[in-house]
């Protein structure tokens, strides 16, 4: 894979801002409230992350693309969408329609921004970023509590795009320019199962991700606490990337 040094020079010695990284990128996201018996749940299927060369006049286009590359993290965590009402729009699932979203411009959080660092280092304009779970949820432990509230429900693991339902609606998510995927959805054990069936509906295609020592499947956060580790995690997925 091609690298621009100079670019890679600027991402890990100055350390690229947010208040930098959101002059040169705008995130698009797909949110949208699940419907399991009498609760509604709030959700995001998609994020789009893009640059100013790329045409985002009609947001809704981006899922149509061919991205430049695909993350797969745990869940959208505090991501939101800029404007109100996007919440209540109630979605069931298997979709009758897959090929286009409603993209809106969205708040993106610290691990979205790890998430542009990288394309920086790449030169890539367009990445995607899916989830093992479409729930919100800034909270890992209240995450992994709703996670485990649904396990009871038949239709409970629709939350997630890799799930056998949502098949067809996760080819389409998949499209990409570089083969590998980027994968970075943390250490939890509670996430085992979900990681799992992420890598079995990737069937066989190769994953780059920084390691964990806790369980083959699992990998580290893009986003830890201290900022010194978050240019640990960049440096070590970007030397993987390199030799690819």
């Amino acid at each position: 894979m091609f690298f621009n040094e100079a670019k890679r020079r600027e991402l890990l010695v100055e350390f690229l801002y947010a208040s930098a990284l959101k002059k040169r990128f705008s995130c698009y996201g797909h949110f949208y409230a699940w419907r399991v018996g009498v609760e509604d749940h709030s959700c995001r299927s998609v994020l789009e992350i893009v640059d100013e060369s790329v045409d985002a006049s009609e947001p809704n286009r981006l899922w149509g693309r061919r991205a430049d590359a695909v993350v797969v993290m745990m869940n959208p965590g505090s991501s939101r969408p800029l404007a109100r009402g996007w919440e209540s729009e109630v979605r069931s699932y298997p979709e009758v329609n897959l090929q286009e979203k409603v993209l809106v411009l969205t708040q993106p959080d610290n691990t979205q921004y790890q998430v542009m660092r990288v394309a920086v280092a790449c030169g890539w304009s367009h990445v995607r970023v899916l989830n093992l779970s479409d729930l919100r949820d800034p909270k890992s432990g209240s995450f992994l509590e709703r996670l485990n509230a649904l396990e009871d429900n038949s239709k409970g693991g629709l939350h997630s795009l890799f799930s056998a339902e949502r098949s067809r609606e996760c080819a389409l998510g998949l499209r990409r320019r570089m083969e590998p995927i980027l994968v970075g959805w943390g250490q939890d054990v509670r996430l085992v199962q979900l990681a799992e069936q992420c890598v079995d509906r990737l069937d066989g295609v190769p994953i780059v991700g920084v390691e964990s020592s806790i369980h083959p499947v699992l990998n580290s956060h893009p986003s830890p606490m201290l900022q010194r580790m978050k240019v640990v995690w960049l440096e070590r997925m970007i030397e993987q990337l390199e030799s690819v």
